[in-house]
């Protein structure tokens, strides 16, 4: 809401990313709540339920990262349009990027319900756990609408400096999801015992209240998102340009949810306790990453106004404050896991011993690549403020891939700690090549302030 924007051209540059990343923190851990959540009620009801959703889990995966093509094109272009104070260019990446979303909304929409046999036969179930995965999936395709809107709707709400309405917006969303999960799971009160299918319908009802709320809130204040007549005309440069800033953020996340699903099988060869500590060791570990990618959406946001605006020198500071700011969540972060991993793993398997002690040695190795963890999910964020978004792709995407060869290499001589290897390796050279990537394009461009034209991930003078 126009009321809660964060001026980012003006003030105090620490206090002004803090106040806009904290809120954008607490959604990223309200969107990890949602399939915490879930998990635990399915827990109750049966195994092949459980598998059934994580399976499954990777599909809304692939949907979120198709999400972001439009999330990103427009938080980076309507960002840097707030900056020049650009109303026509505010208006047309707003269209374009609306337009986007809907064509990618409809092909992965029609994709899925056409070949949701073929998608679901792909991980060979079993005929119960297939049965329940497909009855998951039927009803999850049905909410794909409710989160495309939802981050378009954020991303436009990011760009103008707010941050606390998407996150109470994704709170309110979330207290639904978990009271209605043991109602519909279970049968509890005057409903029926629907199963995994109460599951998906709690999730999907959840997500439609967001965007109900989102429309109800643009309706009252008379937010750009509802002024604007999104059929009125397709602009095709605008169209590319939503494009070309998205599809390499898109990509990132797409390639990751493939190696990762590369890197279970092999952590699935090393016995239930490896899969067991590396499931409980990345949600431990999440809270350093999101802590940082929290502050990356702010920095993301505020490079693109100040670079909008011209505030070269407010970026300088900027950069200066919020590389002090991500190097204290990381060494805060490798200190803790380092030293405190095995007692962390207790509070979540208390009686097995075999689990704490693999899990630990996890947090061990990877505490050592925290920092250059915060450096690279924080400096991808002021890239592509800036529109410079596929740098960070690719060093993403190269380095991402590496933990598969490396962990071929590592882990006949030191087993599965060989894949801890492997993860927290490649997180250290992804933070050094960004710097590195950071320090480059900086140098060759005077500080943003020249030549850009040469780098930026979309189309020349558009914005």
């Amino acid at each position: 809401m126009k009321n809660k924007n964060i001026d980012l051209l003006e003030g105090n540059i620490t206090d002004v990313m803090i106040r806009l990343s904290l809120p954008l923190m607490g959604t990223a851990f309200i969107q990890m709540a949602y399939t915490l959540v879930d998990l635990m009620w399915l827990g109750k009801l049966s195994t092949n339920a459980v598998a059934a959703v994580g399976c499954i889990g990777f599909f809304v995966w692939i949907v979120m990262a198709l999400t972001l093509i439009s999330k990103t094109g427009i938080s980076v272009g309507m960002s840097q349009a707030y900056g020049k104070g650009d109303h026509k260019s505010l208006v047309s990446v707003l269209r374009s990027g609306f337009q986007v979303n809907t064509a990618i909304f409809i092909i992965i929409t029609i994709l899925y319900i056409v070949f949701k046999k073929e998608l679901v036969g792909f991980y060979k179930l079993d005929k119960d756990v297939e049965k329940l995965a497909l009855d998951y999936f039927n009803i999850v395709i049905t909410g794909l609408v409710f989160i495309f809107l939802t981050a378009a709707f954020s991303a436009v709400f990011y760009a103008g400096g707010d941050s606390k309405t998407p996150f109470k917006i994704s709170t309110i969303s979330l207290i639904i999801n978990i009271i209605l999960d043991p109602i519909l799971i279970f049968g509890w009160w005057i409903f029926p015992r629907l199963g995994i299918k109460g599951a998906a319908i709690a999730t999907v009802f959840a997500q439609g209240v967001q965007v109900a709320v989102y429309l109800y809130l643009g309706i009252k204040y008379k937010e750009i998102y509802i002024q604007v007549n999104y059929f009125e005309n397709f602009d095709g440069k605008f169209a590319v340009d939503i494009l070309k800033l998205g599809v390499p953020t898109c990509l990132t996340s797409i390639v990751h949810a493939l190696v990762s699903m590369k890197l279970n099988s092999y952590i699935a060869g090393f016995g239930a306790a490896s899969i067991a500590a590396f499931t409980i060791g990345s949600q431990i570990e999440s809270i350093s990453w999101m802590s940082a990618e929290g502050f990356s959406t702010a920095f993301s946001t505020f490079f693109g106004q100040n670079y909008g605006a011209n505030r070269f020198e407010r970026l300088k500071e900027a950069r200066r404050k919020g590389m002090i700011i991500l190097s204290c969540i990381g060494a805060f972060a490798s200190v803790v896991l380092f030293v405190y991993g095995e007692n962390i793993f207790r509070l979540f398997i208390p009686v097995d011993e075999e689990v704490i002690k693999i899990g630990g040695e996890y947090l061990k190795i990877n505490a050592i690549s925290e920092l250059f963890m915060a450096y690279e999910i924080g400096t991808t964020g002021m890239l592509n403020g800036l529109g410079l978004t596929r740098y960070p792709s690719i060093n993403s995407v190269i380095l991402n891939v590496l933990r598969i060869p490396l962990a071929i290499i590592l882990m006949p001589g030191l087993m599965v700690n060989g894949l801890w290897a492997a993860i927290s390796i490649s997180s250290c050279l992804k933070g050094l090549v960004i710097l590195f990537v950071y320090f480059l394009l900086n140098r060759k461009t005077d500080g943003f302030r020249i030549n850009m034209d040469k780098y930026v991930s979309r189309v020349k003078n558009l914005v």
